[in-house]
């Protein structure tokens, strides 16, 4: 390979490609933008689902569901998964082989181990300093660890977690966004709530450490404030009448809960709404739902933990407040929801300093550290 050079490069994440979250909608774009740059781009992750213009999917089997850090994973583990994605490799002469989570079985590890060419590995994870995950693999698969010709890290909470276990010298490289998608001045969707009052938006799946109780218990003191507040909830697994059952009866109508939707339609979601917010408690390595926000020209309120706190001082694109504090959380969404000149401000500098994570000058990066 040399540089300037179109590459083959196969993208491997151990995460169900049915059931997308942070790390397959990185590889999602990352596939999309190396694509676009003339790369010949394979994705390689358990079952089916949508696919991403440009490049070729295919899939490493069935997934089950796996409890980790706080949340689900849909990971194969079935036997024969290893040896499909081995053949999937011997078939085809590739360049490159960049493993997400690269110690994550089956799928990548069977991937890291049974690559020919030149092996990157990506760690997403973050935690509070200790791993299950990585105790069992550095116990177990060490030998995995040492075929990585790079490591990167997308944050440092990422980088500090993994390199506790698997020392070495490790690029951050942040998540992405991409910024054709993610943008100012999208149509409101059907489903956005009706009235002239401001929108507080959450996207988010209904987890404990997702930090939606704290919202939900800020939200009486924000409408006190600023009025005709509204709240609108994006993501799966939440009952509409439970979440409403929680505030007094007359801001339950106040409360929109649209659910799961699609990839294709966040960008509106987020380009209509007042302010952002991400009270996550903890367990995030990187806020990718920041960003997409902050993309679109909406500011962020976000809890004050290593994931997010690092997005924020780089975009200068919201505030933030003390996790878990529902009382904080409220006194921050005030403070912007009230200040229009403010809110203005926090979303001029995001729309600038947020371009250092388009996808078109992240994959510069990536195709520099493929090239070795």
């Amino acid at each position: 390979m040399h540089r300037g050079c179109v590459m083959k490069i196969a993208i491997v994440s151990p995460y169900s490609w049915a059931h997308p979250g942070g790390v397959d909608n990185h590889v999602a774009g990352l596939s999309r933008e190396l694509s676009r740059r003339a790369h010949d781009v394979t994705i390689i992750a358990p079952d089916e689902g949508t696919a991403v213009p440009g490049a070729c999917f295919v899939t490493a089997g069935r997934s089950i569901p796996v409890p980790a850090n706080g949340s689900i994973a849909h990971l194969a583990l079935w036997p024969g998964t290893g040896g499909r994605v081995r053949r999937v490799l011997s078939e085809n002469e590739f360049d490159v082989v960049h493993v997400h989570e690269p110690l994550v079985p089956l799928v990548s590890t069977s991937a890291v181990l049974g690559a020919r060419g030149r092996v990157v590995g990506t760690f997403h994870a973050a935690g509070d300093g200790r791993s299950m995950l990585y105790g069992f693999a550095k116990a177990f698969l060490g030998k995995a660890h040492r075929r990585l010709d790079a490591l990167i890290a997308v944050s440092e909470p990422a980088r500090s977690l993994a390199s506790r276990y698997f020392p070495g010298d490790y690029q951050i490289i942040p998540n992405g966004v991409d910024t054709s998608r993610f943008a100012p001045g999208g149509d409101r969707p059907a489903r956005f709530p009706s009235g002239s009052g401001p929108v507080v938006l959450f996207v988010g799946r209904n987890e404990p450490r997702k930090g939606i109780g704290s919202l939900i218990r800020a939200f009486p003191t924000v409408v006190e404030e600023v009025g005709d507040c509204r709240l609108l909830i994006v993501g799966s697994g939440f009952d509409e009448g439970k979440i409403k059952r929680a505030v007094r009866e007359d801001l339950r109508d106040r409360i929109t809960v649209v659910g799961f939707i699609g990839n294709e339609e966040l960008p509106s979601y987020y380009s209509s709404a007042d302010v952002f917010c991400a009270p996550a408690i903890g367990g995030e390595s990187f806020g990718v739902v920041l960003i997409e926000s902050i993309a679109s020209g909406t500011p962020v309120v976000a809890s004050d933990i290593a994931g997010y706190r690092g997005v924020l001082e780089q975009t200068g694109g919201g505030r933030l407040f003390r996790a878990g504090d529902s009382g904080a959380l409220a006194e921050a969404l005030i403070d912007i929801l009230s200040d229009e000149e403010k809110r203005l401000g926090l979303a001029e500098s995001g729309l600038e300093r947020v371009k250092a994570f388009s996808w078109g000058h992240l994959a510069e990066r990536l195709e520099s550290v493929y090239l070795g």
